[in-house]
């Protein structure tokens, strides 16, 4: 047995478990050689250096399908086939690891930046948003709210809801003119593309809006919408669109009503009779 490893010595020369050699065994990646003379099973030094290979591969993050795929056909056109699909592989997950950290750096800003907002109300330009509505005040049941999700349920696929965990809500601009404060609507933002923009999207053209970012339970947000408006009419604004309630901190964020945090965005242009001020 001078030339030959157990399993647990072969395990011992690669750091890996004997578990591990099982396993490669049981799927025909390294059998170990029977010996005829007695019930030992052992491994060749030719063992050493295919068990390096698998590992080499493994390491890579390929697939022990795809190892054995190769290993029961091995020449230099599939190795170089195998290697480069896992280059692609790396390159696509590398792009969303930088997708998600970008987000998350996003998410964190706006999370540790907020109280410096709470309560001003300050004028910022935003870009044109496509999307569609989820009007819940024309649903009268658990059923037809059900329904309205599933019509829109090729939305919610490529939706912020999905993509950055973002909930809008909305007032409409003539409920706003009209004191209504409490008919609101989901928004679910697209990411659509820029010249082919499906007709039962509403775009929401770029725009200056009046916002403030607000704290405390839903209850308080009609009192947070008059003060806005009213605000709006003081300083020689008109409300030029539907509004965008951005939920940064919502009922799945926090048990806590008192932690809620909303940004309050409205649309404005600058009344016929005054100058736009800045």
């Amino acid at each position: 047995m001078k030339n030959k490893f157990l399993i647990g010595e072969l395990a011992k020369l690669f750091n890996i478990s004997s578990d591990t050699l099982r396993l490669y065994d049981r799927k025909g990646l390294l059998k170990p050689i029977q010996d005829t003379n007695n019930s030992y099973r052992y491994y060749d030094i030719r063992s050493i250096f295919k068990l390096s290979r698998i590992l080499f591969l493994k390491n890579l993050d390929i697939s022990l399908r795809e190892i054995h795929a190769y290993m029961s056909n091995k020449n230099r056109e599939r190795l170089l086939h195998l290697l480069k699909k896992k280059d692609r592989e790396i390159d696509l997950r590398m792009q969303r690891l930088e997708n998600l950290k970008v987000k998350i750096t996003s998410k964190l800003e706006l999370l540790e930046n907020v109280d410096t907002k709470l309560d001003k109300i300050y004028i910022t330009p935003i870009e044109k948003r496509v999307g569609v509505f989820l009007n819940l005040k024309e649903l009268n049941s658990e059923y037809e709210l059900k329904q309205a999700i599933k019509q829109k349920e090729p939305f919610l696929k490529m939706s912020s809801w999905l993509v950055e965990g973002q909930i809008y809500t909305s007032l409409a601009k003539s409920d706003m003119e009209a004191g209504i404060y409490n008919q609101f609507r989901y928004f679910i933002e697209i990411n659509s593309p820029e010249n082919d923009i499906p007709k039962q999207m509403v775009v929401m053209p770029s725009s200056n809006y009046v916002c403030m970012t607000v704290l405390g339970p839903y209850e308080d947000m009609v009192s947070h919408y008059e003060t806005l408006t009213q605000w709006i009419k003081d300083h020689g604004y008109v409300i030029a669109g539907d509004s965008i309630e951005k939920n940064i901190i919502d009922y799945d964020s926090s048990d806590s009503e008192e932690e809620y945090i909303s940004e309050i965005q409205i649309p404005v242009k600058i009344s016929d009779s005054d100058s736009f001020e800045t």
